[in-house]
């Protein structure tokens, strides 16, 4: 449990300030019911259905604004959320594993002049997306080392790669779009209930989160691309292995047909004859050298 007073700074209280003062609580899930809450909100509700914990979420209503921000698995990184509440000219934050308190420290407080709740939850919404760029070129550096592992004719467990690749864009991209719904709602739904600094920086963050989107489907598309890659090397090495069979089977098919021809039961001049046996493996031979000659002359074998 931690009270901060909003003004030019987050100043730390060891108490619940006046009424009249805006202020921000970070609390604990089992400190919501129990801990004194700022007048005109609400502890916030988990949703009926478990299923909408796993997206960001927002609600209004009677002049109260309660959302939810849920960030993906990033590589080894678990998710983490950012649950918080407004009401008149306080914020409630839901501190789930500590993670408001890192959001805190990561808060950088414009200078000079004193902040507002609503001011204050559009700077929080800003920091959910301050590593974004650097995840999405983490995951580009991947696909980067993949697709010179697929020129280099170096597919080994490129599906298991690749798809772990595709499934953390996926839910990048399904972040930053519930992440610019979640922003769009407030700047129309909620522009009673937000000033105009706030508002402009909300613009802000739905500007940054649209570029982090087109990022994430270029780099969606850049996968595409090297599956499509993949698929072509596959393509090629079994078609030199089909060429590799075809022409094996040419070579030998004249072997077989010397083999049919004296397999049949009649009595032919040459098997009488002293040096038949030798002048047909002479023959046989011949054929074969001939053939790999005329083959590694087109440059086919």
């Amino acid at each position: 449990m931690q009270y901060y007073r909003i003004g030019e700074t987050l100043e730390p209280l060891d108490s619940l300030p006046p009424e009249d003062e805006a202020f921000l609580a970070v609390l604990r899930p089992d400190e919501l019911h129990t801990a004194p809450l700022p007048q005109g909100i609400t502890p916030p509700q988990p949703p009926e259905d478990p299923r909408d914990n796993q997206y960001c979420r927002l609600h209004m209503e009677q002049g109260e604004l309660t959302g939810q921000v849920r960030l993906p698995q990033r590589s080894a990184a678990a998710g983490k959320k950012f649950v918080f509440a407004m009401g008149g000219k306080s914020l409630l934050l839901v501190d789930h594993n500590g993670y408001a308190g890192e959001v805190l420290k990561l808060l950088t407080l414009p200078a000079g002049r004193e902040m507002t709740a609503d001011e204050l939850l559009a700077e929080l919404l800003a920091v959910q997306i301050h590593d974004a760029l650097p995840a999405l070129q983490e995951l580009e550096s991947r696909l980067t080392v993949l697709e010179q592992e697929v020129l280099a004719d170096n597919t080994e467990r490129f599906i298991h790669k690749m798809s772990a690749i595709r499934r953390e864009l996926n839910r990048e991209t399904r972040f930053y779009a519930q992440l610019g719904d979640l922003a769009e709602t407030l700047q129309e739904d909620g522009a009673d209930l937000l000033g105009h600094r706030a508002l402009r920086r909300l613009g802000y963050f739905s500007r940054r989160v649209t570029t982090l989107r087109s990022e994430a489907q270029i780099l969606r598309e850049y996968a595409t691309q090297i599956s499509s890659e993949y698929q072509a090397q596959v393509d090629i090495l079994q078609n030199r292995v089909m060429k590799l069979l075809t022409i094996v089977t040419t070579i030998f098919l004249p072997l077989s047909l010397i083999v049919g021809w004296y397999g049949m039961n009649f009595d032919m001049p040459e098997l009488s004859w002293e040096y038949g046996y030798p002048a047909i493996i002479i023959v046989a031979v011949a054929v074969v050298v001939l053939l790999i000659l005329y083959f590694r002359r087109k440059k086919w074998l």
